[in-house]
């Protein structure tokens, strides 16, 4: 059995005007491993865009990463799509795919001279919250995690 973490608390409290309105910013991109990387880079943009701290967006680049490679890896998508959500208690990460896989993502344990196999368990550590569910009246899945923006 993986063992189990408490939650992150982020250090840095959210903007103040985050509070009050709320953000949200959604794009898509191909099913490539190339979009690993181009989804931290739109999530960084945004979150410096909103002002808020280096701290969270390292801890949600994270995420990001391992739920696009997971979308990549081991679906057959051709698209995934990604949303961030911002208030002032949390960020919502979610990322969605149209694979016709039924089975959810699953951490799993990985052995010591292993490469991959820990990308869940990692989200586990560091998020509040984080699940799987179906899309509606689509295939495919949503996957998604929050983080908490107060220390």
């Amino acid at each position: 059995m993986a063992p189990s973490y408490p939650p992150a608390q982020l250090s840095s409290p959210a903007p103040a005007a985050v509070a009050d309105e709320g953000w949200q910013e959604g794009f898509e991109l191909p099913a490539h491993t190339s979009s690993v990387a181009r989804a931290r880079a739109h999530l960084r943009s945004h979150l410096h865009r909103w002002g808020f701290p280096e701290d969270l967006g390292h801890t949600a680049q994270l995420v990001i990463s391992e739920f696009v490679t997971n979308a990549v890896l081991h679906t057959d998508t051709g698209r995934i799509g990604c949303s961030i959500h911002l208030d002032g208690r949390r960020l919502r990460i979610e990322v969605t795919d149209e694979g016709t896989q039924t089975r959810a993502p699953q951490p799993r344990s990985a052995g010591p001279d292993e490469v991959n196999g820990r990308g869940l368990q990692l989200v586990g550590a560091l998020a509040q919250r984080w699940g799987v569910s179906a899309r509606e009246a689509r295939c495919g899945r949503v996957v998604w995690a929050e983080l908490g923006t107060t220390g």
